[in-house]
């Protein structure tokens, strides 16, 4: 029977996604920009190009490239040449070590660098390129742990997050297959802002290839993290109204001399009480100054909600509506205004990233800080889990 349970959930796990055929993976690139035109180099190895699925030819393989829409087309140009009008393009590498570059020029922005292939079509409403670079899902992962956690970490702590940065990637794979690929390279699927220019980084995906993490159930785990939870991270239920038996809250002290550790923030006193009048529906109240509902105290752990008479609300609200760096905050009355006293940033549920940055410099290992954060789950290859599928 065990046998039997392992095969139905993995068959459910997997559906819909091979694990063992996910060599590469579609990321939209550029995604929170309206691309009118953009510049296409390689960097590393040279490229062939497909306009329309047709090879071109007659063109420098290493030279510069603008792709700009143009009605319903996007026109193909070197300095040198105008190419050509194309309903689509690829550009595809002729060997693994091959990268480019882009640099969006209407809108304008700064220069990002990627590996592998890229690929050009025009949006369904002919308003903007949609841009998508379809690369080794382990030099995917590189770029991702690097976006997300930045440089000059330690390589364990970078083990751990290309194993979460795996886990969340296979796990929200399809997320966009609907728009004609899979992930975008912001925050709502994991940032990827470039390919990964540090050792550290490269080195961290490769001793950790194939590792997931999953709960009791075999499911890969929502590897949620965050910069900082100030202290103590959150129950998932308690942010997104979904229970798990690994996010639990934890009492972190790790964290607490980082970066993000703490914040404050003044609010005026009007401004808060329009808030609660308008929004929270609260009577109008000329001794508002002078009434409890200006105080409000986490220093002794994480709440969910403001309390106060007749009042609740999530604090995930008021986090949102004042955009705080996080709900661990205490509030008190200062004249005629309201000092927000905060701790930590970010939503708080799962890994807090300078707390695992911390542990990672005081030499505890991936698999340590991973259970520290995460309760009830486990490491395991993806070829183990495919053989257990097969059986």
């Amino acid at each position: 029977m065990r046998s039997i349970k392992i095969y139905i959930l993995l068959s459910i796990l997997f559906s819909g996604f091979t694990i063992a055929n996910a060599e590469n993976v579609r990321v939209r690139i550029l995604s929170t920009k309206i691309i009118k035109s953009f510049i296409f180099s390689p960097i590393s190895g040279s490229y062939t190009i497909y306009g329309d699925g047709i090879l071109l030819k007659d063109y420098d393989p290493t030279g510069i490239f603008q792709m700009a829409i143009e009605g319903d087309s996007i026109r193909l140009k070197t300095f040198e040449k105008n190419i050509g009008k194309f309903a689509s393009l690829k550009m595809i590498a002729k060997e693994t070590i091959a990268a480019f570059k882009v640099k969006s020029v209407d809108p304008a922005s700064r220069i990002r660098t990627y590996d592998d292939n890229l690929e050009v079509s025009i949006s369904a409403d002919k308003s903007q390129l949609q841009v998508i670079n379809t690369v080794d899902l382990e030099k995917y992962i590189a770029g991702v742990v690097e976006s997300e956690a930045g440089k000059n970490s330690s390589l364990e702590y970078y083990k751990l997050q290309a194993i979460l940065c795996r886990t969340y990637l296979l796990s929200h794979i399809n997320r966009h297959i609907l728009e004609g690929f899979e992930l975008c390279d912001d925050v709502h699927c994991q940032a990827y802002l470039s390919r990964a220019s540090e050792d550290n980084d490269l080195k961290a995906v490769l001793e950790t290839k194939g590792l997931v993490v999953v709960d009791n159930e075999l499911n890969l785990i929502t590897a949620a993290f965050h910069a900082n939870c100030g202290g103590e991270t959150c129950n998932s239920q308690d942010v997104w109204a979904i229970s798990t038996t690994y996010l639990k809250s934890v009492k972190d002290t790790f964290c607490l001399h980082e970066t993000a550790a703490t914040w404050q923030r003044t609010i005026s006193l009007e401004d808060w009480k329009s808030y609660l009048q308008v929004k929270h529906k609260t009577p109008p109240n000329d001794s508002l100054k002078n009434d409890v509902t200006t105080s409000f105290n986490q220093q002794n752990g994480r709440a969910i909600y403001y309390v106060d008479k007749d009042l609740k609300i999530p604090l995930k609200t008021i986090r949102a509506d004042f955009k705080l760096k996080s709900t661990f905050f205490s509030i008190q009355p200062i004249g005629d205004s309201l000092k927000f006293t905060g701790r930590g940033y970010g939503h708080g549920v799962g890994l807090c990233q300078e707390g695992a940055m911390r542990m990672a410099k005081l030499k505890y290992n991936y698999q340590d800080i991973l259970h520290y954060y995460y309760k009830d789950v486990h490491l395991v290859d993806l070829s183990a889990l495919n053989y257990f599928k097969q059986e």
